[in-house]
């Protein structure tokens, strides 16, 4: 989008062609529902642990799908104000296909050729699939995958100590899941810092194993991770937070980087 907007403001055409739902991952898997969710979860972790008996709260049993569905309402609405119609008022065009090279002066979208004197590839990155032993045997969520539980887990194992593990971890602790973290939470910060997000998981009931997970699998109907050091812990679901990889295995990249100098 603010390429596409640079370019118009120099006169250029524009053409943005989008696979997936507009917006990319901030307002769909990202920012927007994570932060939506939180919020809600945090309601809900501030009536649990109110400290004044005097002005009491209660806290009932979560609606999950509920809370989604409203998350999901206002990524729609993000989605029309902030891309397509800025879009229009800029007056470039929004093409929803799928996109690869053909060769360096050729993007095929849709497999209808579509020459441009400049290419942008922004497309973004996802999930990446860990290097777990037994993790094609289990059942696996991702950050995207868990926002869009319609049932509140009893239990969680969260795999992945870092922002995005941990913000999944706290929000699925702050709805009413028992929550395990395997993976030394901020790993790569200064100690400091992830002693004190050690502590805030600690403090919100999460149990934090700070090893890496080696191996996973199923028994008796819930998913088991093992660490280094011989450690099991048990869930009713597994969520993998363990880094994201480029959404680019089939925009072709290998035939346009043979670009005449």
């Amino acid at each position: 989008m603010a390429a596409g907007i640079a370019a118009r403001a120099h006169d250029a055409s524009v053409v943005l062609i989008e696979g997936d739902a507009l917006g990319g991952t901030c307002v769909n898997v990202g920012c927007v529902p994570s932060k939506t969710l939180l919020a809600a979860a945090g309601a809900r972790h501030t009536a649990a642990t109110n400290l004044f008996a005097g002005a009491p709260t209660g806290v009932g049993e979560v609606d999950l799908a509920s809370l989604v569905a409203q998350k999901d309402r206002l990524i729609e609405g993000l989605r029309q104000h902030k891309y397509a119609d800025v879009a229009d008022a800029h007056g470039f065009e929004i093409h929803h296909g799928q996109a690869r090279f053909a060769d360096p002066a050729t993007l095929l979208v849709d497999d209808q050729p579509l020459r441009a004197r400049a290419y942008v590839v922004a497309a973004g990155a996802e999930p990446a699939r860990p290097a777990i032993a037994g993790i094609d045997d289990v059942e696996w969520l991702t950050s995207t995958t868990a926002m869009t539980l319609d049932e509140l887990p009893a239990s969680l194992l969260v795999i992945g100590g870092g922002y995005v593990g941990s913000e999944q971890a706290q929000l699925f602790a702050h709805l009413g899941s028992a929550v395990t973290l395997v993976g030394r939470p901020a790993p790569g910060s200064e100690p400091e810092l992830a002693a004190a997000l050690r502590q805030v998981l600690l403090d919100d009931g999460i149990e934090v194993v700070a090893e890496r997970a080696t191996r996973v699998d199923t028994r008796d109907g819930q998913v088991v991770a093992g660490t280094a050091s011989g450690r099991c812990v048990a869930a009713q679901r597994l969520l993998v937070a363990t880094g994201r990889t480029p959404r680019t295995k089939t925009l072709g990249l290998t035939a346009a980087a043979d670009c005449p100098r």
